[in-house]
């Protein structure tokens, strides 16, 4: 039970220190498998499990496609749309961060805290 109780609070940290990030909208910490570990979506955004499969899939794809061409596993992936960023990134061997990032914010910033948070959440995982 202890060990259960330090995931969920570890997951809730890691959250909470994402969502801090400037430009940040919406986040989850998800496993590999594409379970969700922890999230924060606004009240219109229902499909945070949904979200959370797809994001393990793009990974896994990113990792796939890098496979076949012998280049090393990808540490993350970018989805550039007009209206917003996904990034998704290793958080460890068994989980992601995955990141709905707004228009505006200076992305390479966003993109280096979150893949630091990600570094460090990936060490107590």
């Amino acid at each position: 039970m202890n060990h259960q109780l330090s995931i969920v609070e570890n997951a809730q940290r890691c959250i909470n220190e994402v969502r801090s990030v400037a430009g940040v909208v919406s986040c989850a910490l998800v496993s590999s498998e594409g379970t969700v570990l922890g999230r924060h979506f606004r009240e219109d955004e229902q499909s945070s499990p949904l979200f959370a499969v797809m994001c393990a899939t793009v990974l896994a794809s990113a990792d796939a496609a890098c496979g076949s061409v012998h280049v090393r596993r990808p540490s993350s992936v970018t989805v550039a749309a007009a209206d917003a960023t996904i990034f998704i990134v290793s958080a460890g061997e068994a989980a992601l961060i995955a990141a709905v990032i707004h228009k505006s914010a200076d992305l390479p910033t966003v993109q280096r805290r979150l893949s630091e948070l990600a570094v460090r959440f990936g060490e107590v995982a």
